[in-house]
């Protein structure tokens, strides 16, 4: 709405005749939308394998052997979130170095190839069994961007790639409430991705 020189422009939602100012409907949130945000507050665990390089991000040139956490205890972080007051926490499960927290088919830049738990480990594991043990709502986060993935670039063929480490994601853990995305990507070797009609991202 806007006055100038004692003209006043009403927008045409506005019901004059009827005394008052109508207003647009509103957007009404989904029971999931509500859900997730009654939960108000988040714990976001980014952990990985520059944990032990002390670099934000990896190339994928990370030894895989550097990860070996000595007294790692998923329980103690959703004790944590739990006092602090969260109602989910969200692991970074692969970061654009590629590495995974959890024995994925796909890759050997994961934990499967390192000396923690004697390559039997699995942090995603340990992560939501710990949230739900916690009653606290267990997310994960996945890297489009992958650095090590030879065929990153290649979209059709990282696509099926991609889509098979969210599979592995969405169908070995029980209901995940929420995952997460983000853009980060070289703009010389991006990737197109076409995964919603072929990852169970719906299906959950």
């Amino acid at each position: 709405m806007a006055a100038a020189a004692g003209v006043i422009a009403i927008a045409p939602w506005c019901d004059v005749s009827a005394g008052h100012l109508a207003h647009p409907p509103r957007p009404v949130p989904s029971a999931a939308q509500l859900v997730w945000q009654r939960d108000e507050l988040a714990l976001f665990l980014h952990f990985g394998v520059n944990t032990f390089s002390d670099r934000e991000w990896g190339d994928g040139k990370e030894d895989p052997a550097s990860f070996a956490p000595s007294a790692l205890d998923a329980g103690q972080w959703a004790r944590a979130a739990r006092q602090a007051g969260a109602r989910a926490m969200i692991l970074t499960a692969k970061h654009h170095d590629g590495f995974c927290l959890w024995p994925s088919r796909t890759t050997g830049h994961s934990v499967a190839h390192s000396p923690w738990r004697g390559g039997a480990g699995d942090v995603v594991r340990e992560f939501v069994d710990a949230c739900r043990a916690n009653g606290l709502r267990a997310g994960l986060y996945c890297s489009p961007w992958d650095r090590n993935a030879a065929v990153y670039g290649d979209s059709p063929r990282y696509n099926d790639f991609y889509c098979e480490q969210l599979t592995e994601l969405l169908t070995r853990y029980g209901p995940i409430h929420e995952v997460w995305f983000d853009g980060a990507t070289p703009a010389e070797r991006g990737d197109v991705f076409r995964c919603r009609a072929r990852c169970p991202l719906d299906r959950q």
